[in-house]
């Protein structure tokens, strides 16, 4: 029996699958013979170094731009709450520029602007189309 064993038996370069019955030397991550190509692995960590650098990077900015919008957003907020709450007897126009003043009690929206008046100036804001409140330079 050990006879019929050895007749079935492949030669050593050849690499053989007796469960696929197949050639597979071409699949296998390493060379089969003495003579085959020298199979040298990629230094991958390179790559995972350069990688975390990209997104690091693209992360930071990203971080940067959403810490902008807050800022803007809260500003924005603060103007429009500011505008509403204070004390006026007319209704704005969308895209027209109102002035805030101190007055003794509360502060309040006027039609006339600083260089004309001799009271305490806190902005100049514009009512944007979404009903925001808009501080401008004046």
């Amino acid at each position: 029996m050990k006879k019929i064993e050895l007749k079935k038996k492949k030669p050593d370069q050849v690499v053989w699958d007796q469960e696929q019955e197949d050639y597979i030397a071409r699949l296998l991550p390493y060379a089969t013979q003495a003579n085959g190509p020298v199979i040298k692995i990629p230094n991958v960590d390179a790559f995972k170094q350069k990688g975390v650098e990209k997104v690091s990077k693209q992360l930071q900015i990203e971080l940067e731009e959403l810490q902008n919008k807050i800022k803007n957003f809260v500003k924005s907020a603060s103007d429009t709450q500011k505008v509403y709450t204070a004390k006026f007897k007319f209704e704005p126009l969308v895209g027209e520029v109102y002035f805030l003043y101190q007055g003794e009690k509360e502060e309040y929206l006027s039609l006339i602007p600083p260089n004309q008046w001799k009271k305490k100036f806190l902005g100049a804001f514009r009512l944007s189309s979404e009903y925001k409140w808009e501080q401008v330079e004046w």
